[in-house]
């Protein structure tokens, strides 16, 4: 569409007539200036309206996104407020009542991923009897 109006622009040299027109007013017939006028305020609401087009998609486009964004901050998975946990077995109790170890808890409710090793107090306490760990010189496993 664009190039149709700087066709029409171009053969009936609508610049050219308006400037002309400013310069020797009387040289131009009346016709001339109504094809001018005619041509020029075509030109500019086709401007317009693909400059309003390209707006009102832009707009849709942002809402779309500002929608997928809420959407994703809303599943966002946050641990929030008071956890029951057993202070017996460490084990945590879900919104149904079911127990659950702590890992699988806070896997289901977060991104969070665990990796298991042993903190020294527990490796005295597990193998602080077996001679194979003494011999390890009481190192992580």
């Amino acid at each position: 569409m664009t190039l149709v109006v700087f066709w029409l622009a171009g053969k009936y040299d609508i610049l050219e007539n308006l400037f002309n027109l400013t310069r020797k007013h009387e040289d131009m017939e009346l016709d001339e200036l109504i094809t001018a006028s005619v041509f020029l305020s075509f030109a500019l609401s086709i401007f317009a309206m693909r400059r309003w087009n390209e707006v009102f998609i832009s707009h849709k486009n942002m809402e779309s996104k500002n929608h997928k964004l809420a959407k994703a901050v809303a599943e966002i998975r946050q641990l929030k407020g008071i956890i029951p946990i057993c202070s017996g077995c460490k084990r945590i109790r879900d919104d149904k009542g079911y127990w659950q170890q702590v890992e699988k808890y806070v896997e289901n409710h977060s991104h969070a991923r665990f990796s298991h090793s042993m903190c020294p107090n527990c490796l005295e306490s597990y193998y602080g009897d077996e001679d194979w760990f003494h011999d390890m010189g009481n190192k992580d496993i």
